[in-house]
C-alpha cells in the first residue's frame, strides 16, 4: 500500500474531504467504511506504515467486544462483517471462551491484512500513511480546515467533520488539551513464541508454569516483571504468548525485549519450550491513553446498571478490565446476559459542532473506559460515528449524505 493510496476521489489533490479521520486502529478503519459506503469521500490518517492499529501493532490474538457472554454476536454491521471475513481468511481463526468472556482468536497480522484489503477496496476512500494531521483551524466551534503532515510535505484540507480514533485523543489534545481527561492504566507488552508444544499451557500445566515463573521472579532468577507475566496459547498449536503490564509512562523497549529474552530463556529448559523461539516483539499496548471531555461521560455505575439512552452508539458487555498502575488487573464480570449502551454524545467532543471521536479515546470514567475499551466495541463506535455524520447532513440539508457534508466543506 502506497504513503497515500486511493481508490476514488484524491482528497488530498482536492483539497477536501467529507470526513477526516484520525487512526488507521479498529475504530477509524470502522468509521472510514462507513462513511465511504454511504457516499462521503473519507480521508483517513495514520501516523504509522500500516494499518491495523493496537491489534497489529501490540500482538493482540484476542479480540473481546464481538461476542456477548453466551457467544452470540452482540453487533451487527461492520462488526460482524469482520467477525466474517476473519473467519474466511484463516482456518486458525476461531471463537474461544477466556474466563467467563468470548474473544475472537486470530494472528493479528491476518487481521491486519483484511483490513487493509477490505478498506483498498472501498470507493471514496483515501488512505494517507505515516502522516499525522498536524494543525486544525476553528470557526466558532467547528472544524474547518485540517493540515496533514505527510512524508512529502503538509497539505491543508476543507472538511466537513474530523474524527479522533488515534486512541488517545491525540488530535483533540492538539486543539485544546483541557479537552481531554489524560489516562491512567498499565500498557501491555506482548511477546509472540513459537515452537511450543501444543500441551505446553494446558490445564494443569500452565498453573504450575505461571507458578514457576512467579517463584523465579521472587527470587531472583527472573527480572521482577515476569512476576505478572500471563501466557496464553497462541492461534496455532505451536504458538504461545507471553504479556507483560508495564507503566506505559516509563516503558522501555531494549529493555522490555531483554526481560522477555531473560523469560524466554529460562522457559527453554522447561517441558514443552526446549525447541521454542521468539518470533515476534509487540509494541506497547496503550490501554488508555486519554480520554475526550465529551458531551456525556460514560460512567462505571452506567455500566453496572446497564444504562439505556435516547442516542445509542452501541451496546457492550465487556468485564470491567482495569489495569490499576498501582494495584494492577482488577476484573469484574458483569451479570449473565448483562448489557449497557454507550451513548453518542460520549463520542462527541463538548463545545464543538463538528468534532468527534470513538474508540479508546471516548468520554468515560477510567473503569467505564476499561470496559468499553475492546476491539468489537471500538468497530461498533466507529460505525455508529459515521452514521450519526451522514444522518445529521441528510437531515440538515435535505440531500444526500456526501453532498451535504461536502456542502459544509465549501461555505464552512
Amino acid at each position: 500500500m502506497s504513503l497515500a493510496g486511493t481508490t476514488g476521489t484524491s482528497a488530498l489533490a482536492s483539497k477536501t474531504a467529507d470526513i477526516v479521520i484520525a487512526g488507521g486502529g479498529a475504530a477509524g478503519a470502522a468509521c472510514a467504511l462507513a462513511a465511504a459506503r454511504g457516499g462521503a469521500r473519507v480521508l483517513l490518517v495514520e501516523r504509522s506504515a500500516q494499518l491495523g492499529g493496537t491489534v497489529r501493532q501490540a500482538l493482540l490474538h484476542t479480540l473481546g467486544g464481538l461476542f456477548d457472554d453466551s457467544g452470540e454476536a452482540l453487533h451487527g454491521g461492520l462488526a460482524a462483517e469482520l467477525t466474517a471475513r476473519l473467519l474466511a481468511a484463516s482456518p486458525h481463526t476461531r471463537k474461544r471462551r477466556m474466563g467467563k468472556a468470548w474473544v475472537l482468536n486470530v494472528d493479528p497480522e491476518i487481521y491486519a491484512q483484511v483490513m487493509e484489503q477490505w478498506i483498498a477496496a472501498e470507493a471514496g476512500l483515501e488512505i494517507c500513511l505515516q502522516s499525522e494531521i498536524a494543525k486544525v483551524a476553528l470557526t466558532r466551534g467547528a472544524v474547518q480546515e485540517v493540515v496533514v503532515r505527510t512524508a512529502t510535505g503538509p497539505c491543508a484540507l476543507r472538511t466537513g467533520a474530523l474524527v479522533d480514533a488515534s486512541g488517545s485523543a491525540d488530535v483533540v489534545r492538539r486543539i485544546d488539551p483541557a479537552c481531554v481527561h489524560e489516562g491512567a492504566a498499565l500498557g501491555g507488552f506482548i511477546v509472540q513464541m513459537d515452537g511450543v508444544a501444543a500441551d505446553a499451557l494446558r490445564f494443569p500445566a500452565g498453573v504450575g508454569l505461571a507458578r514457576e515463573i512467579r517463584q523465579a521472579a521472587a527470587n531472583g532468577r527472573l527480572p521482577p516483571q515476569c512476576a505478572s507475566v500471563w501466557l496464553d496459547a497462541g492461534v496455532r498449536d505451536d504458538e504461545a504468548y507471553a504479556k507483560f503490564s508495564v507503566a506505559a509512562g516509563t516503558f522501555d523497549a531494549p529493555a522490555m525485549q531483554r526481560t522477555a529474552a531473560s523469560l524466554h530463556d529460562f522457559l527453554r529448559r522447561l517441558p514443552g519450550f526446549a525447541a521454542s523461539r521468539i518470533s515476534r516483539y509487540g509494541s506497547l499496548g496503550v490501554r488508555d491513553g486519554g480520554r475526550i471531555v465529551g458531551e456525556y461521560c460514560l460512567s462505571e455505575h452506567d455500566i453496572k446498571r446497564g444504562s439505556h439512552f435516547p442516542d445509542p452508539a452501541c451496546s457492550a458487555c465487556w468485564p470491567i478490565e482495569h489495569w490499576d498502575p498501582l494495584s494492577g488487573l482488577t476484573l469484574e464480570y458483569l451479570p449473565s446476559g448483562h448489557r449497557y449502551q454507550i451513548p453518542l454524545r460520549s463520542l462527541k467532543v463538548r463545545g464543538f459542532s463538528n468534532l468527534w471521536a470513538a474508540g479508546k479515546c471516548l468520554s468515560a470514567e477510567p473503569r467505564a473506559q476499561a470496559s468499553a475499551r475492546v476491539v468489537g466495541t471500538c468497530w461498533a463506535m466507529g460505525e455508529a460515528v459515521a452514521g450519526q455524520l451522514l444522518g445529521l447532513a441528510s437531515r440538515n440539508e435535505n440531500a444526500p449524505a456526501a453532498r451535504a457534508v461536502a456542502g459544509a466543506c465549501e461555505h464552512g
